[in-house]
């Protein structure tokens, strides 16, 4: 590389100047990676994947004659390259994995307000010393620009394509190698372009309310009311749960109608994070199928079905027509997304959904199906609940990992779950109140690990599974007239993962059509246990069990 540098008369002071800034900032991401990591395969590939990185954004310098045009395009690069060193060590510090086209997903897909509680919830002080040093690095660099020379070079053509040559090389093998998806431009680049081309496949569900449905029909047909109510739950955790058999009183009211509730023990979610769970479990998507979910959503089958929907939601709409469950949402009749507060006010707390829903049921109509979405047990937990909710303060839980940081997380994470149990039972009481064809079903979009198997707290990792990501509680309550209607199939501890949930709902609505399939709901006495895939390829229950 020297040899054929000095050769074709490069100013190597330029080359070196300019290759030692880039390599300061790899250093001291890598020193940073094996002082406060495990030491792993991954941090070694990335520093490989970040030095021939480098070497490509060097080549525009040694073609480019103009001094001023050279300067600039270093400032931008070097930025670039510097805030994504950064940003991908960080990632790796707090979730023991690389980027990937899912982290981004969820990313693209976050508003404001979360990114605030993010922060808040997993910088520490080694991430402020981190981000510290590379912003003195990167400013002092830039501000000593005028060091560097950069000269006038060879501008015959040979020689740009040779170098040329050599950045479609070094970028060629960066591809072959897999060495790519350490990059993080290469992947924010590919998630965005992933990311816009499914939100406009969703724009279907806003912009076509009933679907494309075939053969549609009831099991049953009535003239009295009914009120169907779905409460998607967020990142709560079925292992949390007092009526699943957890250690703490999480569930206290829940637990004081436990005869009237069918508690399914064995559902999981297919999915970390809400976007990929609940574009499957509300559409015909699955994981033998991903691209169904295009097809039709539940929404859109109720709607056809000539029931008036609801969607409630206390998640921020994220720009109302920007995220893929709004999109999902937006296709019912009626769409609220009540959490609209700038992030100097508290936190709305999801009891707006309840107040909401009891005006709903005094609106006219004989058949709706009203979509709660929650805010559950999401990160910041101790901002999920009000404080007559703070029951489990400074309590000592059960735990491996003992520090005073974790007992307070998962105190507030139980207590949020606390919380939840009482919008369930809110949800339930306005229901009896209609006296109606009713049910109640809730479930969470997907689980959450707390300082159980490892030390870390949240939904979206990657790198090291656990089946709290995963175990998800699913309840369902039925009025009595409901049950004189509908005979429900227990199947309390069949294996079931919700990306089935569009049939299970369907079947419970009594609504038959041709791409509902009965052995996919487990409300039914047909129902078949199926592989539950997570991962693309991970069979979960051998995985884990």
């Amino acid at each position: 590389m020297n040899r054929y540098l000095i050769s074709h008369n490069i100013n190597m002071k330029v080359f070196k100047a300019v290759f030692f800034k880039y390599l300061l900032v790899i250093l001291i991401a890598f020193l940073f990676d094996i002082f406060f990591n495990e030491i792993s395969k991954s941090v070694f590939l990335n520093l490989v994947e970040n030095i021939l990185f480098a070497l490509i954004l060097i080549c525009p310098h040694l073609i480019i004659s103009n001094k001023k045009l050279n300067k600039l395009v270093f400032i931008v690069l070097y930025s670039i390259f510097s805030i994504s060193i950064c940003i991908e060590t960080i990632y790796y510090y707090l979730f023991k994995t690389t980027f990937s086209s899912s982290a981004i997903f969820v990313m693209l897909d976050t508003n404001s307000e979360e990114t605030k509680e993010f922060l808040g919830f997993y910088i520490d002080n080694q991430i402020i010393f981190f981000i510290v040093i590379i912003s003195i690095v990167i400013l002092i660099t830039l501000l000593r620009l005028k060091k560097i020379v950069f000269t006038s070079l060879n501008k015959s053509k040979t020689y740009k394509l040779k170098i040329l040559g050599l950045f479609i090389g070094f970028s060629l093998f960066l591809k072959l190698s897999l060495l790519i998806i350490y990059n993080l431009p290469y992947m924010a680049v590919r998630a965005s372009v992933e990311y816009y081309n499914e939100s406009k496949k969703l724009d279907n569900y806003v912009n076509n309310k009933i679907g494309n449905f075939n053969n549609i029909s009831r099991s049953f047909e009535t003239e009295e009311p009914e009120v169907y109510v779905v409460i998607i739950g967020e990142s709560t955790a079925r292992g949390h749960l007092g009526i699943y058999g957890y250690y703490r009183n999480t569930t206290p009211l829940l637990e004081e109608i436990k005869d009237d509730l069918l508690v399914y023990n064995d559902v999981i979610s297919p999915e970390t994070y809400t976007i990929a769970s609940l574009t499957k479990a509300l559409t015909l998507g699955n994981y033998e199928n991903l691209n169904a979910k295009y097809e039709g959503s539940i929404i859109q089958l109720l709607n056809q079905a000539n029931f008036k929907t609801y969607w409630i939601s206390n998640q921020k709409p994220i720009g109302v027509n920007d995220s893929h469950i709004t999109k999902i949402g937006l296709g019912a009749h009626k769409s609220y997304f009540l959490n609209i507060k700038n992030l100097k006010e508290e936190t709305i707390l999801d009891e707006v959904l309840i107040e909401k829903l009891n005006e709903i049921l005094l609106e006219k109509g004989n058949k709706k199906v009203i979509f709660l979405h929650t805010l559950g047990t999401h990160f910041n937990y101790r901002y999920r609940y009000s404080e007559n909710f703070n029951f489990f303060n400074g309590d000592i839980p059960k735990s491996k990992f003992r520090k005073q940081a974790v007992y307070d997380e998962i105190n507030a994470y139980d207590n949020a779950v606390r919380y939840t149990d009482y919008i369930i039972t809110k949800a339930i009481e306005s229901i009896k109140k209609v006296q109606a064809n009713s049910f109640v079903l809730y479930f969470s979009d997907h689980g959450e690990e707390v300082y159980e198997n490892i030390e870390f707290s949240g939904h979206f990792r990657e790198g090291n599974l656990t089946k709290n990501l995963y175990e998800i509680p699913m309840l369902l309550w039925q009025s009595e007239k409901y049950k004189i209607k509908k005979n429900i199939y227990p199947n309390l501890n069949s294996k079931y993962m919700i990306d089935d949930l569009f049939h299970s709902i369907a079947d419970l609505v009594n609504i038959n059509a041709s791409e509902v399939d009965s052995t996919r709901s487990i409300f039914s006495k047909y129902f078949k246990e199926r592989k539950r895939i997570i991962k693309d390829t991970i069979d979960y229950d051998n995985f884990f069990n």
